[in-house]
């Protein structure tokens, strides 16, 4: 992760007036873990943890690309089977987010993959 990304996490917790455990708890991740995000102190976080946050905050999932630091990832051109799974995976979030409907990621994720 880096420090924008955790900087943008702090910021958005504070305009909704909750202290880190409450953020924590609300999107189900340990107290010690949303503080390390915040901090910028976790090289990464799962796709569902993300997920979750962003379902909480009510703000796209991809909305959080633009506070990771290019310079710390490694460039890795994705494949097309993997740009599919990506493309499914994002419009899913969307329906959830936006729509409100829909299984929930996790069940659809295990479906998606077992086909």
């Amino acid at each position: 992760m880096s420090q924008r990304l955790g900087q943008e996490l702090r910021r958005l917790r504070k305009k909704k007036g909750l202290t880190l455990e409450e953020a924590a708890s609300a999107t189900g991740i340990t107290l010690q873990y949303m503080s390390l995000l915040e901090k910028g102190q976790r090289k990464s976080a799962s796709f569902e943890i993300m997920a979750n946050i962003s379902k909480f905050y009510g703000i796209p999932l991809d909305y959080f690309a633009q506070f990771v630091d290019d310079d710390q990832n490694e460039v890795h051109n994705l494949s097309e089977t993997e740009l599919e799974i990506w493309s499914a995976i994002n419009n899913k979030v969307k329906d959830e987010i936006y729509y409100k409907k829909g299984d929930l990621l996790a069940d659809w994720l295990r479906s998606f993959f077992r086909k």
